[in-house]
């Protein structure tokens, strides 16, 4: 293919993910109290079901800044797959089947991330920090930052989680292999503990070790 033909159908996948994007972000966009009531659940009974706003527009922002998230993340499946589907052809023909492999390998780790994060971590975090010190400090939590908070650290549950997806095409293309992870498994350690730390909601050891334990156990099983 030449350089104009690449373009072509770069532009082509492109598109197609965008058309995708804004249809889910469309449909989620009449879900969004739904989603709101979602993501605030992990803090409990800390913010009353409630957040703050200190803008006029702030709130008609944030339900968008929703929908989008939301369409982000349920088109990362159509995402993959148009990426891969674009470089296939420099590495090889790697066959059809392990292309719906890695597809849905990929897309269903990341999910997981987010589910793990959800479910077990934010929860943990979320209330310990909302519920610190009460006695010297008073909650005034708004719309732009909890909800920032609470999608940007699910996202990266969602790529931490991605690391066996990873290896799984490197190993395909003979970059890397067990011998080789399992040498550098302490420096893995390691790294991985520091990350952990870096991005978990709160700084005590308790919180830092629901995001390494995964994130050793993906190293594991790459």
């Amino acid at each position: 293919m030449t350089l104009i033909e690449h373009l072509d159908e770069l532009r082509s996948r492109i598109i197609k993910v965008g058309v995708a994007f804004f249809a889910v972000s469309i449909i989620a966009w009449f879900f969004r109290e739904r989603i709101f009531d979602f993501l605030l659940a992990p803090a409990g009974d800390a913010l009353s079901g409630r957040l703050s706003v200190t803008g006029v527009t702030e709130q008609l922002f944030t339900d968008m800044k929703l929908a989008l998230y939301v369409g982000f993340v349920l088109t990362i499946p159509v995402l993959l797959y148009q990426i891969w589907a674009f470089v296939a052809p420099a590495v090889g023909d790697m066959g059809r089947t392990f292309t719906y492999v890695l597809i849905t390998l990929a897309s269903s780790l990341f999910l997981a991330g987010i589910v793990f994060g959800y479910y077990v971590v934010l929860p943990v975090g979320t209330q310990l920090l909302l519920n610190w010190d009460p006695d010297r400090y008073s909650l005034v939590i708004t719309s732009q930052f909890y909800l920032q908070f609470t999608t940007r650290f699910l996202l990266a549950f969602g790529i931490v989680f991605e690391l066996p997806a990873a290896t799984y095409v490197a190993a395909k293309l003979e970059l890397v292999d067990a011998p080789l992870l399992k040498r550098y498994r302490k420096h893995a350690i390691i790294v991985n503990l520091i990350l952990a730390a870096a991005l978990t909601p709160s700084p005590d050891p308790f919180s830092m070790l629901l995001m390494g334990v995964p994130m050793l156990a993906m190293y594991e099983l790459s």
